[in-house]
């Protein structure tokens, strides 16, 4: 019997073939595909996104034919393996998916191209229908077929493209696109897609296992330190979070068991890959001897009443790990826990750690210097007065210039942490200049308006690790530019304080509900980064987010 059967599932929750009814959409990916959608309807050329080994391209490609499948406007091509040998090869791959027919033997490449231009002609302007090339694997692209793919692009009317085309590759196509400037140019639409965060790691668990079950209800079968354990060790990707929840699940039936706990994934990363297996292991090694050093502490420095409460656990936490008695370990770390949060809760201040404080960080020079760019009408004042009457913090966040291979939606998206019409509508009248959003060009100078998160943080205790925080906008977003591509992604979260006034705090996009995982987290970080890295937890209560943290 099927092993998703004995749990009264349908179907097996964590299959890695790419299905797209299990696609799910976290914020990034719905985010890129609506971008992508947007992008291929509108007829505007070459779209990119860029991603690491597993972080659901794949899917999120399946799921953008699927979309179209029923739209009879739109013709879809897949090509999921572009290493062609010559020119000649990936020429009649296309003509024969467009035309149905392999071309002649003898036809040169001219004649195929010609083949290929007649097709695009009679479906884009006497069909008025959309065709669209989905290239997957796009790394493998050589660079004689980025040449012809490059030409397909000057196939157009006056208004727009003939042919729309959507390359999903991984990170090293990169540096493809930068040392070929002419296709550089020609790309709409670059998106990065980013791994999972813990949030959207446990509820694509769960959307998962709803989808898998009969009566498409919530199938709660992991516990949540489990899912924490989970996403420390798979890092976010999909693909290994597909693949541990596997074998988790698999070894719960093994062992007869109800739920997967903590100590049955930790049993399951060394099999399903030896790296989360050798980074758990050194994560909870930190988190023992941090909350070991820690009780010492309290234990030496508390008021009598808490020592009396506190000094009989070091001696249970020694014995134990001497005696290598699970068991033991895991109901004293919850009592430690227990009392630490109560050293939290009964403290006049709020709980904030800093390691590795820097001195004060020269700021990020920003030129005043504004004869360069293009002149920017005053916002109205309409648009002040409907959205920002009464309101104690500035209408505009602040003022940033474009620069080359930025698009609007993905500045707005690293400023506000998410996309939607909702922020370009706002954005669109907050700068009346721009003529074209989704033609923006290098040096126009973009205002960002204030606009309120929707969700506020809730109440509950969470750690950030905070790389650099700025006074203006542009300077914060200058960081990020400048940010290293191989190290840990970071968002932006603009915020207003009563007593500092309008800031800009650059994070590290993951964030903790264990405070000794974001202090070995900052201490994982490189050198230059962690030196100057802090962690924070708390923000005041009267603080207006114009991003959310989580």
């Amino acid at each position: 019997m099927d092993y998703f059967r004995i749990l009264n599932l349908k179907k097996e929750p964590f299959s890695n073939s790419p299905d797209p009814e299990y696609f799910f959409r976290s914020r990034q990916h719905l985010g890129c595909l609506q971008k992508l959608e947007l992008s291929l309807r509108l007829r505007r050329g070459l779209n990119v996104v860029i991603g690491d080994v597993g972080t659901g391209k794949t899917t999120l490609c399946r799921e953008l034919i699927r979309k179209f499948a029923t739209d009879d406007e739109i013709e879809t091509h897949l090509i999921l393996d572009p290493a062609f040998s010559n020119s000649s090869e990936f020429l009649s791959t296309v003509a024969e998916m467009f035309e149905g027919d392999k071309p002649p033997d003898d036809s040169n490449d001219w004649q195929i191209k010609e083949i290929i231009k007649q097709h695009l002609f009679r479906k884009g302007v006497d069909e008025k229908k959309t065709v669209v090339l989905i290239i997957d694997e796009g790394q493998k692209i050589p660079v004689f077929c980025l040449e012809i793919l490059r030409e397909f692009l000057n196939y157009e009317t006056n208004d727009y493209k003939l042919l729309q085309i959507a390359i999903f590759a991984q990170k090293e196509f990169e540096k493809t696109i930068e040392e070929h400037a002419n296709v550089a140019d020609r790309i709409n639409l670059f998106h990065f897609l980013e791994p999972m965060n813990f949030k959207d790691t446990r509820l694509m668990i769960q959307f998962r296992l709803q989808q898998s079950s009969e009566t498409k209800t919530n199938v709660s079968l992991f516990t949540y330190p489990a899912l924490w354990a989970t996403y420390r060790a798979t890092g976010g990707f999909p693909r290994k979070i597909v693949n541990l929840c596997h074998q988790s699940i698999l070894a719960m039936i093994v062992q007869n068991r109800s739920r997967v706990g903590l100590f049955l994934v930790r049993s399951c990363i060394k099999r399903a890959f030896s790296k989360g297996w050798k980074r758990w292991r050194q994560v909870t090694t930190a988190a023992f001897l941090v909350g070991l050093v820690m009780v010492v502490l309290i234990t030496v420095f508390a008021p009598e009443r808490l020592k009396m409460r506190m000094v009989q656990y070091p001696k249970r936490l020694i014995t134990a790990a001497f005696q290598n008695d699970i068991s033991q370990l895991k109901s004293t770390e919850t009592q430690i826990e227990g009392s630490l949060n109560k050293v939290q809760r009964n403290s006049t201040q709020p709980f904030q750690m800093s390691l590795n404080k820097p001195s004060p960080e020269p700021g990020v020079k920003v030129s005043t210097d504004t004869s360069h760019r293009k002149a920017v009408k005053t916002v109205p004042e309409t648009f002040h007065e409907t959205y920002y009457k009464d309101s104690k913090y500035p209408s505009i966040l602040g003022q940033v210039a474009v620069k080359r291979l930025e698009t609007l939606g993905g500045m707005i998206q690293k400023i506000y942490g998410v996309y939607d019409f909702r922020y370009l509508d706002f954005v669109e009248k907050a700068n009346p200049h721009l003529n074209d959003p989704d033609n923006i060009d290098v040096d126009d100078v973009i205002s960002f308006p204030t606009i309120p998160a929707k969700d506020k943080p809730f109440k509950e205790n969470a750690w950030w690790i905070e790389i650099g925080e700025k006074d203006n906008l542009e300077a914060a977003f200058n960081l990020i530019r400048s940010y290293p591509k191989d190290a840990p992604p970071v968002r932006l979260i603009p915020y207003w304080d009563n007593l500092l006034g309008l800031k800009f705090s650059v994070l590290l996009k993951e964030y903790f509900f264990v405070e000794t995982f974001a202090i070995n987290r900052l201490n994982e970080l490189s050198p230059l980064i962690a030196s100057k890295g802090k962690i924070l937890s708390k923000w005041d209560e009267n603080t207006v987010f114009f991003a959310n943290p989580f």
